[in-house]
């Protein structure tokens, strides 16, 4: 099997009406992973069954390595897809269903019985799944269907891998576990791989680059970093993070040497370096100021100046730390501390934010300025 490059351009997908994919232009190098993450309905799939040919495009054009694709039925494509809903064989055990890519006629490597114990037998060790090689899919957990079906996709040589929520209905320590791995053994095959999820911090840790997509539309792709760190637009912000980025509506006023933003509820002065940037910027118009949950020192209100004052809506202690709902009027803020806290629902707190480099998003648009 050679190394090729996986290129998407501009493919574009209709159901019925409903115009599901938009112009998809991104490629993938051999040992890279493209993760895509959105919403429910933001086209990951469709865009698997693209690049697999389970449907074909109103428009573009799928390139891997040096052969156009496109219009190629899907069993010579050399993809190795596992599918959101498994796709398992009822009549078949859990070691049967692996091995069945590997018995095929259309398999242009030759699979001997040794070779194929031996390659069923790593990957169930990897699923942590060595004891149910012989139950059927209707004796399984999904959690464990959802194994075998990776199992199945990973057992395979092919020119790409198609992921489609590989890990989504695991437990979380078992999810956390194989993330790595699976990236490990994915990073080491010499072909591109396709990870798609709804969870934006998954996709931030497996992806050597990530896709943020939402109705059909490619909302931003870049490195990890880039995505989490410089969100192009308020759609990007509100996926990303642990809790999302915070979307505060208000002007800008300006104090001296000094800007602050004037939400309903209170004032947020600016970094330094921000307010210089943000003088540039602001005629008075409304925007959007992009706050980190971390980036917010939560305290009991005692009337002094500064800050905004909010009331608890909910508390989420998580031992080490605290996700705290903050009310403020008609925005709801999330804030994470570094320690538990104890506050009551319905109390009013006061709320400090950081002066460092928030993101600012135009109103009209939702893009980052």
């Amino acid at each position: 099997m050679g190394k090729g490059k996986l290129d998407i351009t501009e493919l574009t997908h209709r159901f019925g009406k409903t115009l599901a994919l938009d112009a998809i232009t991104f490629s993938a190098e051999p040992n890279e992973i493209i993760a895509i993450t959105g919403p429910s309905g933001a086209g990951k799939s469709t865009i698997c069954r693209l690049i697999s040919g389970l449907i074909k495009p109103e428009y573009g054009r799928v390139t891997l390595g040096d052969k156009d694709i496109t219009w190629a039925s899907p069993q010579v494509r050399d993809v190795s897809y596992m599918f959101e809903s498994y796709a398992l064989y009822p009549h078949l055990t859990v070691t049967e269903n692996i091995a069945s890519p590997l018995r095929s006629p259309r398999q242009k490597v030759n699979y001997d019985a040794a070779r194929i114990d031996k390659v069923t037998t790593e990957v169930l060790s990897l699923m942590e799944m060595e004891d149910y090689g012989h139950r059927l899919p209707g004796e399984l957990s999904g959690g464990q269907k959802q194994r075998v079906a990776l199992c199945r996709t990973l057992a395979q040589d092919p020119k790409l891998y198609l992921l489609d929520e590989p890990i989504s209905h695991l437990d979380a320590k078992l999810r956390h576990k194989l993330r790595g791995a699976i990236r490990r053994l994915l990073t080491s095959s010499e072909v591109p791989a396709i990870w798609c999820t709804p969870d934006a911090l998954e996709a931030l840790s497996v992806g050597d680059k990530v896709i943020v997509l939402a109705e059909g539309k490619i909302q931003q792709q870049g490195t990890p970093e880039e995505i989490y760190l410089n969100p192009a637009n308020t759609t990007v912000a509100r996926l990303v993070g642990d809790p999302a980025m915070n979307i505060l509506s208000g002007q800008f006023a300006g104090n001296g040497s000094t800007v602050n933003f004037q939400h309903q509820a209170g004032n947020v002065k600016l970094s330094k370096s921000q307010s210089a940037h943000v003088k540039t910027i602001t005629n008075g118009e409304d925007y959007l100021l992009g706050v980190r949950p971390n980036d917010i020192n939560l305290s009991q209100a005692n009337g002094k100046a500064g800050g905004i004052n909010g009331e608890i809506y909910t508390v989420e202690p998580f031992g080490k730390y605290s996700i705290i709902t903050v009310k403020l009027r008609e925005e709801f803020l999330k804030i994470k501390t570094k320690r538990s806290v104890e506050f009551d629902v319905g109390q009013t707190v006061n709320l400090e934010f950081k002066a460092t480099d928030h993101i600012i998003f135009n109103a009209g648009t939702g893009m980052a300025l």
